[in-house]
């Protein structure tokens, strides 16, 4: 009887993974005033622009051997589910060759533009020339859709950690985690090692880097049982692999690097603190999800599929909205929004504790978690799905709960700015 369970629920939760991989659209817009309160960051000095090549050449002895450290240390806890094979050990290199070598051993996307610049808040100058597209995302305008803007920067330019940071906290969302799997269809698939893409549309490329963007920690124990595929996710192995590498950077002199891959690392605690990223379906308990798919096994599929486009359309109503929202308050010039007054607060950091091994697991989602169900219900009360579109309400939302959902909003991302700067605090001891 568990193993025809165990059936059901995997069919069920294959079925549910073709939502979107992004959490929130667009980590910059509560990135950057999240970490302006942060007056160690404030008061640091600019660094200066340095080329991938150049900090791997300089340091690539070093960081074989931290690097080693680091897998050995991952493969028997964060990606245990998937050790990284030992022929994609760093080992140096010239440098035409050192910056594909390095990007193999920590198993990113190979094909990463990782070009020079940084983001630019709506409504504000450009500070510099306008980036080519194709030198910040792998698949360029169409992943961007001109919801981003970015100015080039150049090797040896001074610019600032807060924009640095804030900047590379996107930079994951641009190609680092796709088709990395061994039924994506690329070679990289068959060399890195991580098997069968968990869950998530493998043939869609956006839905290739699920597995990293998401992390499910607190389903209930028969959901676990049943379906232990949806363990199999990589967020914490990335956020240890990039604060590893901050680190390193900044002991060796690496400033800029050092902020980058902190912004990297940056970028996965905040994908976490999105309540779809952190529990397969709210609102539905596992007696639900069984009974759902008991009927859909007889041929009834109208209730899996009204559940599979409940939570793939609140999971991009809700992103949109609230990108929607900070893009027209800094149009406007509106700082005192509150969604953007409230990443900024501070008084919840202490409160949390400092960020440690455990923090994502015991804090960051769990709080997602636990938020989760009050989000989809004031989706629904509110009408969001069909009251908003085009980044506009339209006359058919139901002002009060979205009244409500707004406050709701407000509230975490209280939380969502703390999570951020613990983090990012433990990154520049």
């Amino acid at each position: 009887m568990f193993k025809y369970y165990r059936i059901l629920i995997c069919v069920f939760a294959f079925s549910l993974f073709t939502t979107p991989a992004h959490a929130w659209w667009n980590h910059f817009l509560f990135n950057r005033p999240a970490l302006e309160s942060m007056p160690e960051l404030v008061s640091s000095p600019k660094v200066q622009v340095e080329s991938l090549e150049n900090f791997l050449l300089k340091e690539k002895d070093g960081l074989a051997s931290l690097m080693d450290k680091m897998e050995n240390e991952a493969n028997s806890t964060y990606s245990k589910n998937a050790p990284r094979p030992e022929i994609l050990a760093f080992k140096g290199g010239d440098r035409k060759s050192i910056r594909d070598r390095f990007l193999r051993a920590l198993r990113v996307n190979t094909g990463t533009p990782l070009g020079y610049y940084l983001q630019n808040l709506p409504g504000q100058p450009l500070p510099g020339k306008k980036t080519d597209p194709n030198t910040v995302s792998l698949y360029g305008e169409k992943d961007l859709k001109q919801d981003y803007e970015f100015y080039d920067i150049r090797i040896g330019d001074l610019v600032s950690p807060i924009d640095v940071l804030a900047t590379a906290g996107d930079e994951p969302d641009f190609g680092l985690d796709l088709n990395l799997f061994l039924d994506n269809g690329e070679e990289l698939g068959k060399d890195y090692g991580f098997g069968i893409q968990s869950f998530g549309d493998s043939k869609v490329y956006y839905a290739t880097q699920v597995p990293f963007h998401i992390g499910y920690y607190h389903e209930s124990p028969i959901i676990f049982l049943a379906a232990d595929f949806l363990t199999h996710t990589y967020p914490r192995y990335r956020v240890f692999q990039f604060q590893t590498l901050s680190r390193y950077a900044f002991q060796t002199g690496h400033k800029y690097w050092g902020y980058r891959f902190l912004g990297w690392g940056m970028h996965y605690i905040g994908d976490l603190t999105q309540p779809y990223h952190a529990r397969v379906l709210p609102n539905y308990g596992t007696l639900s999800m069984l009974w759902i798919n008991i009927k859909a096994i007889f041929g009834f599929e109208n209730a899996k599929n009204d559940a599979i486009d409940r939570i793939s359309n609140r999971h991009q109503t809700i992103e949109k909205y609230h990108f929607s929202v900070l893009k027209n308050a800094y149009a406007k010039k509106d700082l005192t929004h509150p969604f953007i007054r409230s990443v900024k607060l501070t008084d919840r950091d202490e409160g949390f504790g400092k960020y440690n091994d455990s923090y994502i697991v015991d804090v960051v989602t769990k709080e997602s978690w636990d938020i989760s169900d009050r989000i989809d219900t004031l989706i629904d009360d509110s009408n969001l799905l069909n009251g908003f579109a085009e980044g506009k309400l339209l006359p058919n939302i139901d002002q009060p709960s979205l009244t409500e959902l707004d406050s709701t909003i407000t509230e975490h991302m209280k939380s969502v700015g703390a999570h951020l700067r613990n983090y990012v605090r433990a990154g520049l001891l």
